[in-house]
């Protein structure tokens, strides 16, 4: 799969390219414009030169693609027929980036930049941030790790089963920053809680009111000692299944 930032300098290309592998656990590889000439020893800045140099970064692409890379694109490449060449041979997603804000790259815009028409993504950055651009590109979001968090005395502090509805939930602060940071960096996070089924409206409002990020919610579990058992990839050395037991109300 190939994704395509293509647009004038200062869109912000690079800036979504970075973003989009870092929230991408695909295989990916980034080609961005910036030192691409010195790669290709090619310093001709003519039609011809620019047109050389376009074409080295398709083939490029088609090899990395072939070889089941992610390739992700930051690169102006101005002329339309060179880009929708590359989606006639491979699965490519074409993002338009563009904005009206001055950013101080003008000087440097192509002259005879050819914007897309068809088949592709319409990305004004103005006024945007960079996570709201980047829900509007399908991709595979694969989360990096997943934690799996009780909420009671781990999140909450404790209270006991009958206090639930009748007692303000107190946050702890350590684990809801260190949940939001995981969150933000894009592991899974899933909830367990011994809670009853029926308590589940109660408990996903006290969650939202708080901040408290996440994925899934287990609810009714057992409140004896929870057991995680996971295999263990033989291309990548170390645990996949880890304990971390905490002091009761301490947080993380």
């Amino acid at each position: 799969m190939i994704y395509w930032f293509t647009g004038q300098p200062g869109a912000g290309k690079t800036t979504l390219a970075k973003a989009m592998i870092k929230k991408c656990n695909d295989d990916c590889i980034h080609i961005d414009g910036d030192g691409l000439r010195d790669l290709f020893q090619n310093f001709d800045y003519s039609p011809a030169g620019r047109t050389k140099n376009i074409q080295s970064v398709l083939d490029l692409c088609r090899f990395l693609d072939n070889k089941e890379f992610t390739v992700v694109v930051s690169v102006v490449a101005p002329y339309k027929e060179m880009r929708d060449s590359l989606k006639k041979t491979n699965d490519v997603t074409e993002i338009y980036v563009h904005t009206t804000e001055t950013r101080g790259r003008e000087d440097y815009f192509a002259k005879d930049y050819e914007a897309p028409t068809e088949d592709f993504i319409d990305m004004d950055t103005t006024d945007r941030s960079v996570d709201d651009c980047l829900n509007s590109i399908p991709f595979n979001r694969i989360k990096k790790n997943t934690y799996f968090c009780d909420i009671d005395g781990t999140i909450f502090k404790y209270r006991k089963f009958e206090t639930y509805e009748s007692s303000k939930a107190e946050p702890i602060q350590a684990t809801v920053d260190k949940l939001n940071e995981w969150y933000d960096d894009g592991h899974m996070i899933v909830l367990t809680t011994a809670r009853p089924e029926d308590m589940q409206q109660h408990t996903l409002k006290e969650l939202i009111d708080n901040n408290i990020p996440f994925d899934k919610l287990l609810m009714g579990i057992e409140r004896g000692p929870r057991y995680l058992i996971n295999d263990m990839d033989p291309k990548k050395p170390g645990d996949r299944a880890i304990a971390i037991n905490l002091k009761r109300d301490k947080g993380i």
